[in-house]
């Protein structure tokens, strides 16, 4: 026995020191000495010269670890500094949206004084992957489970004679056939006396509009659909709302009508929001995300947000991608969805045949002439004008701006 720890002790530094095929040749001569079993000679000669686990007498757990040495960080703490800076700037995006933006973009980034984006960090930036990206923004992704209330109401016989359009029937559907919805800015307490977002989106490209109005009567609702299509790179040919009574009433169904081209009119089955579910969710990606569930009740309240959704348009719809579910397949208890590449809003009307030659040159031209991190400082300070505003109504409100 003696001999064999001398020889090990004699064979443990070469071992360790040697290469992989030269290790497999003294395991083999090692064996072949001591009759030792292959694997456990093998890690004898791998661990000797470790520090030891000893076990205290009151517990069986270990109080001397062994030293373990993984490898060496790739993302030093500059780096995930910025990326979580960038991740705020731009609306706390997903990483399979936030890659893609932060990769497309590296060259305006750097060019700021604000990031100062060294080349070895641009390089980390751009060829980091959205699952990495996602573990090292865990930290720093904050839960907000707050919920509004819903404003809409049943309407009577009107509806009946608007047809019914399923989640089913939005397939291959072109650009134009838009969902639109209200929200209501009240601050967890029901009411008129507050204001309201009308939000438009086009289901074909994820291009949002939204225009915040005093409250829900159709003269608010007729001026921000002109707003609106004022601003849309696209010909309006569907409009699909909910069967609340700011949408389901004359005033609506003759707007439509005496458009050129008409718009036709659906809308989804009572208590089936499914059937809108592209507008749901805008309704908190591009609403409550960004100003939360606080009152807004006030002119000034009204102008900012108006001010602010202007600027955070040009981000959402020029710049942001999202991804489409292609298919979706049940394996067993679960289910795998496969989504296509991330496209901005533009990019996606870009590639489509019937957006007009005209928009296509205007949507590149306008977006060349857009800065990332301008339009990023200027969501920011409009942010905290609204802030402001809310401060001086009341320390309620400000504790309901959950996206702000």
């Amino acid at each position: 026995m003696k001999t064999r720890q001398e020889l090990t002790k004699a064979t443990v530094k070469r071992y360790q020191k040697a290469n992989r095929q030269k290790k497999v040749a003294m395991l083999d001569e090692f064996c072949e000495t001591t009759q030792y079993n292959r694997d456990y000679a093998a890690t004898l000669l791998r661990s000797a010269g470790r520090a030891k686990r000893q076990k205290s007498r009151k517990s069986k757990a270990s109080t001397i670890p062994c030293r373990r040495t993984g490898r060496p960080p790739v993302y030093d703490q500059n780096t995930i500094r910025i990326l979580v800076l960038l991740w705020r700037m731009f609306d706390q995006l997903c990483a399979k949206r936030l890659v893609p933006l932060i990769r497309n973009s590296m060259a305006s980034l750097k060019s700021h004084e604000l990031l100062r984006i060294t080349p070895e960090q641009a390089g980390l930036l751009t060829t980091m992957s959205a699952s990495t990206a996602d573990r090292l923004l865990k930290k720093s992704r904050a839960a907000n489970k707050l919920h509004g209330l819903s404003y809409t109401r049943p309407n009577g016989g009107l509806k009946e004679s608007i047809p019914v359009r399923t989640f089913g029937e939005w397939q291959d559907c072109p650009p134009g056939d838009c969902q639109i919805d209200t929200v209501g800015h009240d601050g967890g307490m029901m009411s008129t006396d507050c204001s309201f977002t009308l939000c438009l989106t086009d289901v074909y490209s994820g291009w949002t509009e939204r225009y915040a109005m005093q409250n829900r009567a159709f003269k608010w609702v007729h001026m921000g659909l002109d707003v609106m299509r004022a601003y849309i790179p696209f010909t309006l040919r569907h409009l699909h709302p909910d069967h609340g009574n700011e949408f389901i009433n004359y005033g609506l169904v003759n707007y439509c009508k005496a458009q050129t081209p008409i718009i036709e009119l659906s809308r989804f089955r009572a208590g089936k929001k499914n059937d809108n579910c592209h507008m749901e969710q805008k309704n908190f990606d591009t609403i409550r995300k960004l100003v939360g569930y606080a009152r807004y009740s006030t002119r000034e309240m009204l102008s900012t947000l108006n001010e602010l959704y202007s600027v955070h348009g040009l981000l959402l719809n020029y710049f942001y991608p999202s991804q489409k579910l292609l298919s979706k397949t049940r394996i067993g208890s679960k289910v795998r969805k496969i989504y296509d590449h991330p496209q901005s809003p533009m990019d996606r009307l870009l590639g489509h045949p019937a957006v007009d030659e005209r928009n296509k040159l205007a949507m590149r031209a306008r977006r060349q002439s857009l800065d990332l991190i301008d339009l990023s400082s200027r969501v920011d300070a409009l942010s905290t004008k609204l802030l402001r505003l809310l401060s001086q109504e009341g320390n309620k409100d400000v504790q309901q701006a959950g996206g702000l």
